[in-house]
C-alpha cells in the first residue's frame, strides 16, 4: 500500500493573530513543526519524488476522466468534495482532483472495514492480470466482480467493504477525500484571521 495524499495542519483556533506562526509554542513546550501549520504532501510524497511524478502522469487522462463521471453524475458530492482542492496554498491542483488523496494497492486483500475518516465517497480503480479479488459491499449484500479499468464510487465511510483472495497481480487505485478538510475549507483550521494566512 503507497499513500499519496496531502495532509493538513495542526488547530490554530485561540493562536494570537498578531503573533508569526514560526513563534508560537505550547507551555513548557521549546520545539514545535512549524511546517505543520500549513498544508503538506505526506512523506511518501517527499522520500520519492520521481515516483510520485511517475504515477501522477500515468493517473493525469483517468483522473480526468474520474472527475468527468462525478462531476456530471454526482454533482452534489463533487461540489463538496472539490472544494479543499480549489482553495489550497500556491494554487496547486492535485492530479486526482477533485479528490486530494491516492492510494494505490498492489496485492493487497484487505479485511472487512469501513474507512470512518473518508468523506462522502471514494472511487476504486482495479488494474492488473487476476482472477478473483472481488469487492464485497456487506450491508449492500453485493459481490462485486470488479474488471481491470472499471471505475466504481461508493460511500466507503458508510459501508463495510474488502476485496476476496486472488490469484495473478492485482492492484487498485482508490482516490479519496478525508473528513478533516472540513476545517480547512471553512475556517483553515482556526488560521484563517491570521496575519500569515489573510488574503
Amino acid at each position: 500500500m503507497y499513500s499519496l495524499l496531502i495532509y493538513l495542519h495542526p488547530q490554530g483556533d485561540g493562536s494570537p493573530p498578531e503573533v508569526h506562526p514560526h513563534f508560537l509554542y505550547k507551555d513548557g513546550n521549546g520545539r514545535s513543526n512549524h511546517n505543520q501549520r500549513a498544508t503538506y504532501m505526506s512523506k511518501a510524497i517527499k522520500d520519492n519524488p520521481d515516483m510520485f511524478q511517475s504515477i501522477t502522469d500515468i493517473l493525469e487522462d483517468v483522473c480526468r476522466i474520474v472527475c468527468e463521471i462525478i462531476r456530471k453524475h454526482l454533482p452534489d458530492a463533487f461540489n463538496r468534495i472539490r472544494v479543499f482542492c480549489e482553495i489550497l496554498p500556491l494554487n496547486q491542483m492535485p492530479t486526482t482532483y477533485p479528490f486530494p488523496g491516492v492510494v494505490l494497492n498492489v496485492q493487497v486483500c484487505t479485511e472487512g472495514h469501513i474507512d470512518a475518516n473518508d468523506d462522502t465517497i471514494c472511487v476504486i480503480i482495479p488494474f492488473g492480470p487476476h482472477e478473483g479479488g472481488e469487492l464485497v459491499l456487506h450491508e449492500a449484500g453485493l459481490v462485486l466482480e470488479l474488471r481491470e479499468g472499471d471505475i466504481f464510487i461508493f460511500p466507503s465511510s458508510r459501508l463495510t467493504h474488502f476485496n476476496m483472495h486472488f490469484k495473478g497481480v492485482r492492484g487498485s487505485i482508490v482516490m479519496h477525500t478525508d473528513k478533516e478538510v472540513k476545517s480547512w475549507n471553512s475556517n483553515r483550521n482556526g488560521w484563517d484571521s491570521h496575519m500569515v494566512v489573510k488574503n
